[in-house]
């Protein structure tokens, strides 16, 4: 509907949300962000190059920030959001405010994290314990426990969903997601406030709705966090429907 009020416009007619991704492939990062965005919504995706869990990579791509970002600059995004939570969890609270500052020097369009974000959506959704679902080791689990610590939310339990032997994690079936959560949140007692369903590059969007109706908590995970926001920053309030209740949140709380 939208191209036939604008013949001739771009995909992106009405926003253009720029997308930097650790990895240098991609698979369900795309396809989870076509399955929410409003018509005139399009991504601009670039990597960051991670090329690899290592603490070297993780401070190399935060090193070298800006060079995604001015590649993602000639393409005129409206805003830009970031997945990858192990470089951020790795150098610690307070990275965010940093690397917002760096864009920030380079451009006045709005740029955000995956941690942010979510830890933004979780604030909002009134979520102070939770349950993080993810396939990181548990170092990782460790460090992002201490990291939500200090935006005063508790992990009350973690989820693995264990992936197959030379799998990845964007083969994962959202069952396996699915029940993965579930169960944790059961085995606690329902102690929890509500999901993070975190790591961007496993399939978990198509569960929101499932597990918000099944254990009437909310949900966040990493790609619909940075969806809700990029939107919000990109100036677009149309409703998301189909993806959990942080769409019905019109303000981004820091």
């Amino acid at each position: 509907m939208g191209l036939m009020h604008s013949p001739g416009a771009a995909y992106g007619w009405r926003a253009r949300i720029g997308l930097l991704q650790p990895g240098v492939v991609s698979d369900t990062n795309p396809y989870e962000f076509y399955l929410m965005a409003p018509e005139g919504v399009q991504m601009v995706l670039t990597s960051l190059g991670l090329g690899g869990m290592s603490e070297a990579n993780y401070q190399r791509v935060i090193a070298n920030l800006e060079t995604p970002v001015e590649r993602l600059l000639l393409r005129e995004p409206d805003a830009i959001i970031q997945t990858g939570i192990p470089p951020l969890v790795h150098h610690g609270w307070g990275i965010e405010e940093k690397l917002r500052e760096r864009v920030a020097k380079l451009t006045p369009i709005p740029y955000i994290t995956d941690a942010a974000a979510s830890i933004a959506a979780m604030r909002v959704l009134n979520i102070k314990r939770v349950v993080v679902v993810s396939g990181f080791d548990d170092h990782m689990v460790g460090l992002i426990k201490t990291y939500l610590g200090h935006a005063g939310i508790e992990v009350m339990a973690h989820g693995n969903v264990h992936r197959e032997p030379r799998g990845h994690s964007g083969t994962l079936p959202l069952e396996v997601v699915y029940r993965t959560a579930r169960q944790t949140y059961l085995d606690h007692g329902g102690e929890a406030d509500g999901f993070w369903i975190t790591e961007a590059s496993i399939p978990s969007v198509g569960v929101i709705n499932e597990l918000e109706t099944d254990l009437q908590v909310p949900v966040v995970t990493s790609a619909q966090a940075l969806m809700w926001a990029g939107l919000l920053l990109a100036g677009v309030r149309e409703p998301v429907r189909g993806f959990g209740r942080l769409f019905e949140v019109q303000q981004i709380a820091y």
